[in-house]
């Protein structure tokens, strides 16, 4: 159980949530949905950043992206969003081509 559970925190499960969560926050202009994927992302960004790779500052484009949602620039918004994407779809790759 516990080991299922530590996938679901670290793993595939929650990077997916963390990015639809974001995409429905901007999307919806809602806020709380893009701080709640900041706050999903922060167990995985911590674990990939163990890998030297600087990943501990993706939770704050995600809350960053909140920020320009209560400002209405929306434009920035789906820039700050951006990043979390493209960097699951590097570690994707990666994976897949093992």
């Amino acid at each position: 159980m516990g080991e299922v559970l530590v996938q679901i925190i670290f793993g595939w499960p929650a990077i997916i949530t963390s990015i639809l969560l974001s995409i429905a926050g901007v999307w919806l202009r809602k806020p709380f949905l893009l701080v709640t994927a900041g706050i999903v992302c922060i167990p995985f960004s911590y674990y990939l950043s163990g890998y030297r790779v600087p990943a501990v500052i993706l939770p704050f484009f995600q809350f960053g992206s909140a920020y320009a949602v209560m400002r209405q620039k929306n434009l920035i918004a789906w820039l700050l969003t951006a990043p979390i994407v493209i960097i699951a779809l590097v570690l994707a790759y990666v994976v897949l081509t093992q």
